[in-house]
C-alpha cells in the first residue's frame, strides 16, 4: 500500500544562492482569502419566497416573517442528507438542517445578477487576462432552514462540471443567532501535509460535499458571521424601509467549510453553483470589461519573478520550475481525461494560482499543466511522476508494484529528479525545482469526490494540479527547449 511520510518531500537545491532564488520566489506568492462576502440591498417585495409541495403553496415575506411563519417553513422542508460511500444517508450527528429542491420554491424577483453581487464575485475571485470570458452564471441549487440547534460539519462541495468553480450562499434577514459560516484552508507550511490519507472515501451526496476532518491545527480560517452583518445593517435602517439588505457569501467550491450551531431562531439560506458561462475553447472575450489595477499579490510576484529572470546568476544555463497549485480542479472521471481537459484548466485557475499562469504567459515563458503522482514503494525511492494527462487508478491493481512503472506504460510520463542510479530505467526523466504554493500533497488512487443527482454516482474528481514553466538560459528566458532527458542505447 503506498503512503506519504514527511521524509519523502523533495528536497531543496544543494546551491546555497539557487535555494535563495527559490526561496524569494516562493515568498512572492501570496495568497488572498478564497472567498468574498457583503450586504446586498433589495425591495421589500424582492424577498417575498413562494414554497410549497404539491397544491399546498404558501407565500412569506422574510422581511417581517414571524416565528410561526418561519416554523411552518422548516416544517415543510425534507430532512437535509448527505452522501457516505456513495449512500445517501440522514445523520443529524453530522448535518441537521431542513432543505427545499429548487422546484419547491422560488423568490418572485431576486436574481444575484441583477442586484450586482455577481459584478461583485467576478472582481474579487477571478483575475483578468487569462485569455478567457469572464462571463459567469449562477444556477440556483437549492433552499436550506437551519433552525435552533441545526448545523452542518466541515466539509467540500463536489463539482458538477469542470466548469464550476465555486458556491454562493445567499441568508436572508430571518432574526437569528449562530449559524457562522466557517472556511478553511491549509496553509502552506502545514507539517502534516504529507501524513497518510487515512479517512475512507466520504462525500455527501444530496449537497455534493466531502466530510472532513477540521482538527488540524494548520489551516487559515475565516467565518463569515450573516447574523451580525444583517443585524449591523438592520439598526442603520428606518422603521419602514423601502429596501433590506441580504447576507452573501461567494467561495471556491474546494474550499472546506462548516455551519456552526444555530442558537436561536432560523437561519435562511438560498445556494447557487458559480459557473463559468462557457468552455475556454469557445470564449470570444466578448462584451466590456472594466479595467481593473493590478492586485498587490499580482505586483509582488511579477517584480520578483522579473527580478530573477534578469538576474544572470539564475538558472544561467536555463532550468525547469514546477509549481504546485494551492487550490484544486475537477476533470471528468473516466478512465483518462483527455489532454486537452486538462491543458483548459489554466483557464479556470483560482486566486493565487491564476496570478502565477497570468505572470509567466507575459514574461511568454513555455508552461504546461500536468498531474503529479508520488509513487512510495514498499521498498527503493520515492518518486514523483508528471503526467500531461490524468491517469485514473480506480480499478487498477498497482499498488503490489511500482505505480510509476504503471505510469510510464500508459502515458507520456516523466520522472520528476530521479535517483541518478536509476535514471536510466525510465523512459524519460526531468531536472526541476519544485516551487510549492501549497502543502505538499499528492494525487492518489482515491476517487474521493460523488456528483450531483439522485443517484450518489461519481461525476468530476477534484485533482491537484502543478505547472512545469521551462526557463531559457540568460538572456533569451522565453526561449526554452525541452529539458526531458531519454536513456541512451
Amino acid at each position: 500500500m503506498a503512503f506519504r511520510n514527511r521524509s519523502y518531500e523533495p528536497l531543496p537545491p544543494s546551491d546555497p544562492v539557487l535555494r535563495q532564488q527559490l526561496g524569494s520566489l516562493r515568498s512572492a506568492i501570496v495568497h488572498k482569502p478564497p472567498f468574498c462576502q457583503g450586504l446586498a440591498p433589495l425591495a421589500v417585495d424582492d424577498l417575498v419566497l413562494f414554497y410549497g409541495k404539491g397544491s399546498n403553496a404558501r407565500r412569506i415575506n422574510l422581511l417581517n416573517a414571524s416565528a410561526e411563519e418561519l416554523q411552518h417553513l422548516a416544517e415543510t422542508c425534507d430532512p437535509a442528507t448527505f452522501g457516505v460511500d456513495q449512500q445517501d444517508v440522514y445523520d443529524e450527528t453530522y448535518r441537521k438542517a431542513g432543505k427545499l429542491d429548487r422546484t419547491d420554491f422560488a423568490l418572485a424577483n431576486f436574481s444575484p445578477d441583477a442586484v450586482g453581487i455577481l459584478d461583485e464575485v467576478r472582481n474579487e475571485l477571478l483575475i483578468e487576462g487569462l485569455e478567457k470570458s469572464e462571463r459567469i452564471h449562477a444556477e440556483l441549487y437549492k433552499l436550506n432552514v437551519y433552525g435552533p440547534g441545526s448545523f452542518f460539519k466541515a466539509h467540500v462541495d463536489t463539482p458538477r462540471s469542470e466548469r464550476m468553480f465555486g458556491s454562493l450562499v445567499i441568508v436572508f434577514p430571518t432574526a437569528h443567532e449562530g449559524g457562522e459560516l466557517v472556511l478553511r484552508q491549509e496553509k502552506e507550511d502545514s507539517d502534516d501535509s504529507n501524513t497518510e490519507d487515512s479517512e475512507d472515501p466520504k462525500q455527501e451526496d444530496s449537497e455534493d460535499t466531502e466530510m472532513k476532518d477540521s482538527s488540524g491545527p494548520h489551516k487559515d480560517e475565516w467565518t463569515f458571521d450573516s447574523s451580525a452583518l444583517l443585524s449591523s445593517a438592520a439598526q442603520t435602517e428606518s422603521s419602514m424601509p423601502a429596501s433590506a439588505p441580504v447576507a452573501y457569501v461567494a467561495f471556491y467550491s474546494d474550499v472546506e467549510h462548516e455551519v456552526l450551531p444555530v442558537r436561536s431562531g432560523y437561519r435562511v439560506t438560498i445556494t447557487y453553483n458559480l459557473y463559468y458561462e462557457q468552455d475556454p475553447a469557445s470564449a470570444s472575450g466578448g462584451g466590456s470589461v472594466v479595467p481593473r489595477s493590478v492586485p498587490p499579490n499580482e505586483q509582488t510576484f511579477k517584480s520578483t519573478f522579473k527580478a530573477l529572470l534578469d538576474d544572470p546568476t539564475f538558472l544561467p544555463t536555463g532550468g525547469n520550475l514546477l509549481f504546485t497549485f494551492l487550490h484544486q480542479y475537477p476533470l471528468p472521471r473516466g478512465s483518462k481525461a483527455s489532454k486537452a481537459a486538462l491543458q483548459d484548466v489554466r483557464f479556470r485557475l483560482k486566486g493565487s494560482d491564476a496570478v502565477i499562469m497570468k505572470v509567466v504567459q507575459e514574461f511568454h515563458l513555455n508552461a504546461t499543466l500536468g498531474i503529479v503522482y508520488q509513487d512510495v514503494p514498499e521498498y527503493g525511492d520515492v518518486n514523483y511522476v508528471l503526467c500531461d494527462e490524468v491517469v485514473s487508478l480506480e480499478g487498477e491493481e498497482v499498488w503490489s508494484e511500482s505505480l510509476c512503472e504503471f505510469l510510464l506504460e500508459d502515458s507520456d510520463a516523466v520522472v520528476l529528479n530521479p535517483n541518478p542510479r536509476w535514471a536510466k530505467m525510465y523512459r524519460r526523466t526531468a531536472q526541476v525545482h519544485w516551487i510549492a504554493t501549497a502543502p505538499w500533497r499528492f494525487n492518489s488512487n482515491k476517487e474521493t469526490f460523488v456528483a450531483h443527482g439522485n443517484e450518489a454516482t461519481l461525476s468530476h474528481t477534484y485533482w491537484r494540479i502543478s505547472m512545469l514553466v521551462r526557463v531559457g538560459a540568460a538572456g533569451s528566458r522565453a526561449v526554452a527547449v525541452e529539458n526531458v532527458e531519454t536513456p541512451k542505447a
